[in-house]
């Protein structure tokens, strides 16, 4: 999906990519929460914690790919 001025696609691959990383995190973070939920239900504080400790993670890469985005979307970061 290269970007040219007769391009159907207005994005990068690049910018593509990013864009549904950045989904597909966002997705993961809401079903760890209903994993979370589930291990509380199920009295399995240990699983809730790993749950908690992938979520966090997750959301702290999500929260570094929207900036790697908004370098590329700006043209700071990636060829054309």
């Amino acid at each position: 999906m290269h970007e040219t001025s007769t391009d159907k696609h207005p994005l990068s691959d690049l910018a593509y990519d990013w864009i549904t990383l950045i989904q597909n995190k966002a997705q993961a973070l809401m079903a760890y929460d209903q994993y979370i939920k589930d291990a509380e239900a199920a009295k399995s504080p240990e699983c809730a914690a790993f749950f908690r400790k992938v979520h966090e993670a997750d959301k702290a890469q999500l929260a570094e790919a929207k900036q790697h985005l908004i370098a590329v979307l700006q043209g700071k970061m990636g060829a054309g």
